[in-house]
């Protein structure tokens, strides 16, 4: 392992499940932060698989070195406990336990006590659902502000595929998702995959005019691999329209698929970066400027 430099942050990560492997490989990605060492429970401690195996796997983070922030990865039901943990040794640390409303407040208050108390800085709600998804919602909120959000999360699997889709002149590929709204109203995705050269705009009236995709609101987004898309697994609609009391009907779309690990652990990357300027308490995380 490379001898710490000056101007890199040491980072550990708490548990090596799918989120610590997330952020144990986001953090290979960068010049400016470390991996110090993996703390595992005692009976998972072995070495890590490669890339990682030259990199300290222990039991608890005072077999460590030097540790600038902590990454906590392990279940929402373990966070507290670890945090108490880290807090008591005076290291600052980085959480993303998904938590609502009120819950999520006491469990920021009990963290921020803690942080107080041991004069230690630390970031909580910094993942993917409550950390950017949140913030995310209350932009489209700002921008119209009298309306109607709606957030729907999807996993691939309802993703199938569409022969109406396919057989259109241009298209490569093409998977297709179905959901209804609170208010009942049925809504189409379909997800294509051009051949080079060919026209999205074009495609996507013609599916929006197919007899099969008639009578429904259909969205058609183009993706650059219907076979990534297949894999990742994962999906987000947030979908904010305005009243029409004003004379304008705005309406404001995210569609997203991704891997929501990894972008969980980048966004936990973020916030460990401001982390050493930060004043003691629990700060919750918000989207950089």
């Amino acid at each position: 392992m490379s001898e710490h430099h000056p101007k890199q942050l040491h980072l550990a990560i708490i548990g090596f499940g799918k989120l610590g492997k997330a952020c144990a490989e986001a953090i290979r990605d960068t010049t400016d932060m470390q991996l110090a060492g993996v703390v595992r429970r005692p009976e998972s401690v072995r070495p890590l698989p490669d890339p990682f195996r030259r990199i300290p796997c222990v039991a608890h983070i005072s077999e460590l070195g030097q540790i600038d922030v902590a990454l906590v990865c392990v279940p929402a039901e373990e966070v507290l406990g670890v945090a108490h943990d880290l807090l008591q040794h005076r290291i600052p640390l980085v959480e993303c336990a998904s938590f609502e409303d009120e819950r999520f407040e006491a469990h920021r208050e009990e963290i921020n006590r803690a942080a107080l108390h041991h004069r230690v800085a630390a970031v909580v709600g910094a993942g993917w659902s409550h950390g950017a998804v949140a913030r995310l919602q209350n932009l489209f909120e700002m921008l119209i502000p009298r309306g109607q959000t709606t957030l729907t999360k999807r996993p691939g699997v309802k993703l199938h595929h569409t022969a109406a889709a396919e057989n259109i002149k241009g298209v490569k590929g093409a998977l297709c998702s179905e959901l209804r709204t609170a208010a009942g109203e049925l809504q189409r995705y379909v997800y294509v995959e051009l051949h080079q050269g060919a026209d999205f705009g074009e495609v996507s009236l013609a599916i929006e005019s197919d007899p099969l995709f008639a009578g429904e609101k259909t969205y058609v987004f183009e993706v650059e691999s219907i076979a990534a898309l297949e894999e990742e697994g994962h999906g987000i609609l947030i979908e904010r329209r305005g009243t029409a009391d004003t004379g304008l009907h705005d309406s404001l779309l995210l569609e997203a698929r991704f891997n929501s690990a990894a972008f969980a652990a980048r966004i936990m990357l973020d916030a460990a970066c401001g982390l050493p300027q930060r004043h003691p308490g629990a700060h919750v995380y918000s989207l950089p400027a």
